[in-house]
């Protein structure tokens, strides 16, 4: 993943606030801004492949867990 420039994150941030008619006040804009870049840097991390290994071994079933309600 190749790191994005606080410039470049910013403008990225302030198209999709426009396209999303979404106004975020000046004073929590540095806030925002932090939490949108940590977002994009889980989400990369999220949308890597993985293995079978990286998949649960237990797998749950909402109606046998209800059975005793």
């Amino acid at each position: 993943m190749s790191e994005t420039s606080t410039a470049d994150l910013k403008l990225e941030l302030e198209v999709l606030l426009r396209r999303a008619e979404v106004a975020v006040p000046a004073d929590r804009m540095d806030a925002v801004l932090a939490g949108y870049g940590d977002l994009k840097r889980l989400c990369a991390l999220l949308r890597q492949p993985r293995t079978a290994a990286a998949e649960p071994s237990n797998t749950f079933s909402l109606v046998t867990l209800m059975k005793g309600a």
